[in-house]
Order: structure tokens, then C-alpha cells, then sequence
């Protein structure tokens, strides 16, 4: 059957929309990948573009038709699928890398096919200010999970945006361009986990790109006790990977290759990394 509509296939609507807060919408694609949609007076910020299938910027400019800005929370293809919708996008140091190669061929295929594969990539570092009129948004630099990774603060909407750097089901440790040996990046994602809590008292949410978005920020602590416990030796070893929205085991998949893995958590906070 063939559809009308770019964003409607044989189960219904490929991206859900809902309003967190005012001019404030999360954008879900396949339930477990959160693009968020934040609009000033002026300009509107799209925080990532999940895989592109379909066509997001329709489904975006069905929302508002303020002039947008796409920003990319880190370069890995679940985030910056969608990105050839747009001339030029914003991502943090070494996003660039690898933010244009899809996971398969066939979504090589479609990513080729969109209107600006080749599109611009500008380059943003600690502290840079997104002015939407009325509503500014910074970048604060927390790269662990990936060496491109950026969250920004929403003072006015009293948000963190983290994508893969924090959130409820786990961080993943070892899907990085270069490999760090594992003590060294959890100590990069504490460091990073005591950047944003400087900023306490400037938010009370934080939205993650999976697992479910809105996560009070007390998330921050378990995941700086996690670090701190792995650094120690002191930390729960799970006995396999199964989380939320990860399987037990990743036989079979390509990061079996990797070696084993292991899962350590502590309250909400969960890392899987390569065992060392």
C-alpha cells in the first residue's frame, strides 16, 4: 500500500510529538530516539534528527514555521540521520567524522538520496550561545560516550538537553571513534557530570536522546557515584547487559567483536563498557 503522507507507513505515524513545557516539543521516532524541538521568539533549535526515514522537516514545519536551527547533541548516524533535510547543521568537535555514514547501506542509500547530503557542518565549542530571540541556549562540552558529545542549557526553560551522555537506561562506553581504556572515560563522563551540576540551580530537568526524556536532575549524582565507584573498584557488577532498551547479550551483533562487556550500575545511573 502506498502512502500519501512521507511520515505514515504500515504502522501509523513514524514520529510521535508532545509539548513538555511552552514551545517546547520532544519529537519521538521509533519510541526510543528523542529529537526535542525548542522555539524562541525569533528562531526555533532542533536538538538532532534520529535516523531520517520519512521526511522530518515536514513533520518539524508542521510545528512552527520559525527559521530553524539544527544542532546535533554528537555525530554517531541515530542523531544526524535526518540532517541532509537541511543545508547546514551545528555539532561539537569531531562530529564531523563520522555523522554522515549511515549504519547500513540501504540507510546510506536514503541518507544519499535527501536534498543536502553534503551539508555543511559548523563547528561549536564550550560556551557558544544559540539566540532564538527571547530564549538562549549554551553549549556545554561533555564528550565521554562520544568525543563530539555537547548538552545545552535552557535557563529560560530551566532544561538540560544531554543526548547520549546521561540518561535512564545506560551510557555506552565503547561505541567512541577511538577506544579509551575504561578508567579514563568514566573519568571524562565524571568530570563532565560536575560541569553540569554546576549549573544546578539553573534547571530542573534533564531531557536525554533515549529512554525516556524528562529525568530529574538528581540522575547526575548517581551517575558521578557510578564513576566514582568504578574508579575505586568498588562498583555493582551486573550478571549480563540486560537494561532498558538493551538486550542482555549482544552476540550475534556487530559489537560482539568488541570483546565482553560488562554493565555496572548504581541507583539510576548505568554504564556498559568493554571488561577490561
Amino acid at each position: 500500500m502506498n502512502y500519501d503522507n512521507p511520515n505514515i507507513n504500515e504502522r501509523g505515524m513514524m514520529y510521535g510529538k508532545w509539548m513538555t513545557a511552552p514551545d517546547t516539543w520532544t519529537i519521538s521516532f521509533g519510541g526510543g530516539v528523542y529529537c526535542y524541538l525548542i522555539i524562541g521568539g525569533e528562531r526555533a533549535l532542533l536538538f538532532d534528527t534520529a535516523y531520517g526515514i520519512g521526511n522530518l522537516r515536514e513533520f518539524v514545519e508542521g510545528i512552527t514555521d520559525k527559521p530553524l536551527i539544527v544542532v546535533n547533541s554528537h555525530g554517531h548516524f541515530d542523531h544526524t540521520g535526518g540532517n541532509p533535510w537541511w543545508d547546514e547543521v551545528y555539532a561539537g568537535p569531531g562530529a564531523e567524522a563520522g555523522m554522515k555514514k549511515a549504519f547500513s547501506p540501504e540507510m546510506q542509500e536514503d541518507f544519499n538520496k535527501k536534498p543536502h547530503p553534503d551539508y555543511k557542518v559548523n563547528t561549536v565549542r564550550e560556551g557558544h550561545i544559540f539566540d532564538l530571540g527571547g530564549r538562549e541556549l549554551e553549549v556545554i562540552e561533555i564528550p565521554a560516550h562520544h568525543e563530539s558529545s555537547i548538552a545545552l542549557l535552557d535557563r529560560k526553560g530551566r532544561a538540560i538537553y544531554s543526548g547520549d551522555e546521561l540518561e535512564a537506561g545506560q551510557v555506552l562506553l565503547f561505541v567512541r571513534n577511538e577506544l579509551l581504556p575504561l578508567k579514563e572515560v568514566v573519568q571524562n563522563h565524571m568530570n563532565n557530570m560536575k560541569k553540569l551540576k554546576a549549573h544546578w540551580d539553573e534547571f530542573d530537568t534533564i531531557y536525554p536522546a533515549h529512554n525516556g526524556p524528562g529525568l530529574y536532575k538528581s540522575y547526575i549524582d548517581d551517575y558521578i557515584t557510578l564513576s566514582e565507584n568504578i574508579l575505586a573498584g568498588r562498583a555493582q557488577i551486573m550478571p549480563n547487559l540486560a537494561g532498558f532498551g538493551w538486550a542482555p547479550s549482544v552476540e550475534g551483533t556487530g559489537f560482539a567483536s568488541l570483546g565482553a562487556l560488562e554493565r555496572a550500575q548504581y541507583g539510576g545511573a548505568s554504564f556498559i563498557y568493554v571488561k577490561e
